[in-house]
């Protein structure tokens, strides 16, 4: 469970969040959203422990599983198996070492009592369920894209996107009370994501999760925080909605016509008021009314309700093209491999001009390398 209460963050000098208080308990399925640069991901480090708040408490139970965006494995690990690393989210991986270590003593001197402690070590492994847990971890890794022998790679050889993979998976198989997921369907493809969004909605645990991705964000949470910090220099409050993204972007709506009606009749009345003292300021009787009415503008200045600038687009014009014939792209039997077996054979088609093709398979399928 994470109970946040009058919890203040400051980056840089800017208030990203003032004063926000909530809890998330057992079940709980949270998105947190937010303008690009409203600063979820520097409220998330707070909330995840990467960073100190300002001002404020968090009181966490329970254990917690942290996706920062650029997660950064200690290098004391590079060296290690990715299976090995996933089965450190429940220290399965230390309990393994010490059974491999049991063995080769075994092996080096077979006498009574280094078979007996292996024999113990062993048993007790298999009574928690060791191997079992070692088939949920390559069921995981597996779901989340990971190739079976890419598994067995030590962490310094695999890319970034694999590496990510690998960190997630570790952090689901870890089972926590909580996770907080940064951009979880980063660098995962449709069939990946698909068995992320399915695994998240059944997590019997809490969830705190930053996502551009709509669908996971529709289908996985029930509660949304809205880091509301309309401008740069904006100071962030955090508003709650109950429902679904799709629930909440109705109410959020509704709630920024209300406040930009508000801030209408806010600026009307401003311009009145100031009109009103700048007719009376001239006039040496009116003095003090002219100055009391300055109070009022103050007042209402200190009130002012701040609009969000809405989304921004750009729009961008390509100059045409030069005409191309009426085939563009034509191949026949393109093969490609990298000093081992190769990752396509016989690869056929055209590209007729106007037409746009899809190319898709699963990760590691060789779709970049075509």
């Amino acid at each position: 469970m994470l109970q946040v209460q009058g919890l203040t963050v400051e980056v840089g000098g800017k208030t990203v969040v003032q004063d926000a208080s909530f809890v998330v308990a057992a079940r709980d399925k949270i998105g947190i959203v937010g303008r690009n640069g409203a600063g979820k991901t520097s409220l998330f480090k707070v909330l995840g422990g990467a960073a100190e708040p300002t001002f404020g408490s968090i009181v966490r139970k329970g254990d917690f599983g942290y996706l920062p965006q650029d997660p950064k494995i200690p290098g004391s690990r590079e060296t290690l198996s990715a299976i090995s690393h996933v089965l450190s989210g429940r220290q399965i991986d230390e309990q393994l070492t010490r059974i491999e270590k049991l063995r080769i003593q075994m092996e080096e001197s077979a006498t009574a009592a280094n078979i007996a402690k292996f024999s113990k070590a062993e048993d007790e492994f298999a009574m928690k369920g060791g191997y079992a847990a070692e088939s949920e971890a390559r069921a995981i890794a597996a779901g989340l894209g990971l190739k079976a022998d890419r598994l067995s790679l030590p962490l310094h050889v695999l890319s970034g996107g694999e590496r990510r993979r690998v960190e997630l998976a570790r952090i689901l198989f870890a089972g926590s009370d909580t996770l907080l997921l940064d951009e979880p369907t980063n660098h995962l493809d449709i069939d990946a994501k698909t068995w992320l969004l399915d695994f998240l909605r059944n997590y019997r645990g809490g969830l705190l999760v930053i996502s551009h991705d709509l669908e996971l964000l529709d289908e996985a949470i029930t509660r949304v925080l809205h880091l509301d910090r309309p401008m740069e220099d904006s100071i962030g409050r955090v508003v709650e909605y109950r429902g679904t993204y799709s629930q909440y972007k109705t109410a959020r709506a509704a709630d920024e016509a209300r406040l930009a009606k508000k801030a209408a009749l806010q600026s009307k009345e401003i311009a009145r008021l100031q009109t009103v003292v700048d007719r009376f300021g001239a006039k040496a009787t009116k003095a003090a009314m002219a100055h009391s009415i300055e109070k009022r503008i103050a007042r209402l200045e200190d009130s002012r309700v701040v609009v969000s600038e809405g989304e921004r687009t750009l729009t961008v014009r390509f100059p045409d093209p030069p005409h191309a014939g009426a085939t563009v792209l034509t191949t026949k039997g393109l093969a490609k491999s990298f000093s081992g077996p190769p990752i396509f054979t016989d690869v056929s088609f055209d590209l007729g001009r106007g037409e746009r093709i899809l190319v898709l398979g699963l990760n590691g399928a060789g779709k970049t390398t075509l």
